[in-house]
């Protein structure tokens, strides 16, 4: 059924009149009925019980009060038909019931820019056809709110919330309250002091601690399950961990690689209790082992995104000093260290949902909003090239387990260093200066390569060598 409306407004000038008749004009062919004194009022009738009839009448859907200059001081002084339309309108606009009925449409402003409307719509939402330039939008904003249509659909409610939500084992306004302090301080000042950064890090870490597995099933499916969900559940917390390296790795911000160098070299403090307790096993502190291994991934990934490479190199080639409580020393590794094997979530994975990689599955199938699936495959797949040309075995390295989620012709960044400004800006992640080592490195590893290492669980996939992707005679051949 077409929606009826009726439309209020002043005698004026011709030029106004016009301009209304063509508004109910074009309304009318864009399906809205209109009822306008200039056709609808036959000779004879009265005017005021027509006004009021209109006004209070069921089938009116919308009643458009077109205001301007004149309109506004007869309104305001109850004068004329106006006034007498104002009388039966001011008591229905401000029932609760009726009040969405009368539109205000301004077609005037006085001269410090204000909108002329009556003293009691003031207050009242209005759709502003005072400038021609906007006339359109401000059309198209009227015929939506007549048809109820809106612009931007109401979204359907949700059947739950969240799991962060409504798990209360981490208070997230901690962590982004410390954000906002640092993305405070960054455009007050273009820097952050360190003690802001080691503040959100030591926050990160505390957090991180709510999501100890205290009581560990001993059935194997339903510790997986909850092995599962709670990495779900810390979710919200990585999220403000990669806005916090996407804060570093896109702003000059001194030190960035030790920050989160000494982050990493945490890693090993989760591996035990925080306290002096009775027996315990390593079930209870894998999901550090993953999220460590996670974090260390989506780290590169971010920064290859802001094109950051320097602070990359870095950290695939810089030592770490892991934090160890019952060891006084240890001797500096790289960041291979934080690669684990996650028994249980593989075998968990396998068992229930036939997976071939538990560790890569749960990666691509819970990314970040902030992240593609392409990020985190070729930061997964650097890693595992990096540390592949740094070791003498293909066996003690890092292993891509999200590379069998890619696309295979998804290799843009490889296929790039033939272009000697891509590899200028990148060799520095191969630990190089000139071409010439990098070619004599993949050379040197393609005549001792022997088998390609294969996903398990009888899979036919495989990784593929380096030089695969990157063809040593064609490095930087290109401008």
């Amino acid at each position: 059924m077409n929606k009826k409306i009726f439309i209020s407004y002043s005698w004026g000038n011709s030029e106004d009149q016009e301009w209304i008749v063509n508004l109910a004009t074009r309304l009318m062919n864009d399906t809205v009925d209109v009822v306008l004194d200039r056709w609808s009022l036959k000779d004879g009738h009265d005017i005021y019980s027509f006004m009021e009839e209109m006004v209070k009448s069921e089938e009116i859907f919308r009643v458009l009060i077109i205001s301007n200059k004149k309109y506004t001081e007869k309104a305001n002084i109850r004068e004329g038909g106006v006034g007498t339309e104002t009388q039966i309108i001011t008591p229905n606009i401000y029932s609760k019931e009726k009040q969405e009925k009368f539109i205000p449409v301004v077609l005037e402003r006085d001269e410090n820019g204000e909108p002329f409307l009556p003293i009691y719509l003031k207050s009242r939402k209005y759709i502003d056809f005072s400038r021609v330039e906007s006339f359109e939008d401000s059309y198209e904003e009227l015929l939506r709110n007549i048809l109820e249509v809106p612009s931007i659909p109401k979204p359907k409610l949700g059947t739950k919330p969240p799991v962060y939500i409504t798990d209360r084992t981490v208070n997230l306004s901690e962590t982004n309250n410390k954000l906002r302090t640092i993305e405070n301080q960054l455009k007050k000042n273009n820097s952050v002091s360190a003690k802001e950064l080691n503040n959100f890090i030591d926050l990160f870490l505390e957090n991180l601690w709510n999501f100890e597995q205290k009581d560990t099933p001993n059935n194997f499916n339903l510790y997986g399950e909850q092995l599962f969900n709670s990495l779900i559940s810390y979710k919200p917390l990585r999220e403000d961990y990669i806005k916090f390296v996407d804060i570093l790795s896109s702003n000059e911000i001194d030190n960035s690689e030790e920050t989160l160098i000494e982050f990493f070299e945490n890693a090993p403090i989760f591996n035990i209790p925080r306290e002096e307790i009775g027996s315990w096993t390593a079930t209870r502190f894998e999901i550090f082992k993953i999220i460590f291994h996670e974090l260390f991934i989506y780290t590169i990934a971010v920064c290859l995104k802001n094109k950051n490479y320097e602070l990359v190199a870095d950290l695939l080639h810089s030592k770490y000093y892991k934090k160890d409580k019952y060891k006084s020393k240890s001797e500096p590794e790289s960041f291979v260290f934080l690669y684990n094997y996650h028994e249980n979530l593989e075998n968990y994975s396998y068992q229930v949902y036939n997976k071939i990689t538990g560790f890569g599955d749960y990666i691509i199938t819970n990314l970040s909003e902030n992240l593609k699936k392409e990020d985190v495959i070729l930061a997964d797949t650097l890693c595992y090239f990096v540390s592949y040309l740094d070791k003498n075995s293909i066996y003690d390295t890092w292993f891509p387990n999200t590379y069998l989620y890619g696309e295979r012709s998804n290799t843009n960044f490889f296929e790039k260093i033939t272009s000697e400004k891509h590899f200028e800006k990148i060799k520095k992640i191969f630990n190089i200066k000139t071409k010439q080592e990098l070619q004599e490195k993949l050379n040197s590893f393609m005549n001792n390569s022997k088998d390609k290492i294969r996903y398990g669980r009888g899979s036919f996939n495989y990784i593929p060598f380096i030089h695969e992707l990157v063809n040593p005679e064609t490095i930087a051949t290109y401008r």
